[in-house]
């Protein structure tokens, strides 16, 4: 990990978001762009994000979370205004397909690839209502589009969601959203497994040995770092990270952050990968970034 380049970017991020964004925002924005080994324009980061907040009208939920969704449009290959109109056409097909208009709707549009038929995220979003019909709500829209992916049944692909969510809670994983999205991020790799179950475990563990105070905000975070197989790394990056200035106030991001760098250098030593398999990763870590985002961005809307 590369804590200095962290904290350029989040000198240039300051800059260009003011002293009002959430710091935790900040973070989240900078570590996107430091664990690819990049730093961040300023320039095209405040244009783009300009160009985001413009997009939609004034209630508009993009304007909530223009500004990390400004970092994964530019993290993402291809050119960025490219990439927000798809983002936009995505968004609009997800509505008429029935899913309501939120921050997460957005999110969701991001993930959404040109194979994926909106009705089958519909159809698993109504399913997941089937086990937890009060729980599930637009947050679980990004969770849909990814287990959409997937070849399985709907049927199929919800039961063994539920499956982890169960297993997990049996060993101490308190229940909630957090809980479910975890559950339905390992699905998107593969049906349950113990092996897949236990990692999730063997992650949280090492971190609270490791003095890290986890929270149910961290369970994606902790599915992520478990899928990468990165677990030592991730647990060693949450530590320094803690102990650097810029975390002295959001040490929760710590965890969150650490995700993040560790899906990175799963894709960086894993050369061979099929594309197949990378973009499955790559969408994991948007997904994680951008829930998270969008969590930090609406808690902070509701408490002004």
């Amino acid at each position: 990990m590369n804590g200095k380049l962290i904290e350029e970017n989040v000198s240039i991020l300051r800059k260009t978001a003011g002293k009002w964004m959430d710091k935790r925002l900040v973070l989240l924005t900078a570590a996107q762009f430091a664990a690819r080994q990049e730093q961040i324009d300023g320039q095209t980061f405040t244009s783009l994000s300009n160009k985001v907040r413009k997009t939609g009208s004034v209630f508009s939920p993009l304007r909530t979370i223009h500004f990390p969704m400004t970092g994964l449009l530019m993290t993402k290959e291809g050119d960025p205004n490219e990439s927000l109109e798809k983002l936009l056409i995505s968004y609009e097909t997800l509505r008429s397909a029935g899913l309501r208009s939120s921050a997460y709707t957005y999110i969701a549009a991001f993930l959404v690839e040109d194979s994926t038929r909106p009705e089958r995220i519909k159809e698993i979003f109504e399913e997941m209502k089937r086990y937890h019909r009060f729980l599930t709500s637009y947050e679980d829209y990004p969770a849909a589009v990814i287990m959409a992916k997937r070849p399985e049944s709907v049927v199929e692909l919800v039961d063994s969601s539920e499956m982890y969510y169960r297993y997990l809670n049996e060993k101490g994983f308190w229940k909630g959203n957090d809980l479910q999205f975890l559950a339905n991020m390992l699905v998107m790799d593969g049906m349950f497994r113990d092996q897949s179950a236990e990692a999730v475990l063997r992650a949280k563990k090492d971190l609270e040995i490791h003095g890290l105070k986890v929270k149910t905000m961290h369970y994606p975070a902790i599915g992520i770092i478990a899928l990468s197989g990165k677990i030592e790394e991730a647990v060693q990056i949450a530590q320094e990270l803690i102990n650097m200035k810029l975390f002295k106030w959001s040490k929760e991001m710590a965890i969150t952050v650490a995700a993040i760098f560790a899906s990175q250098a799963y894709i960086d030593s894993s050369a061979g990968l099929t594309a197949a398999v990378q973009a499955m990763i790559q969408a994991q870590q948007a997904a994680i970034a951008a829930a998270a985002a969008g969590t930090v961005a609406a808690s902070s809307s509701s408490g002004s």
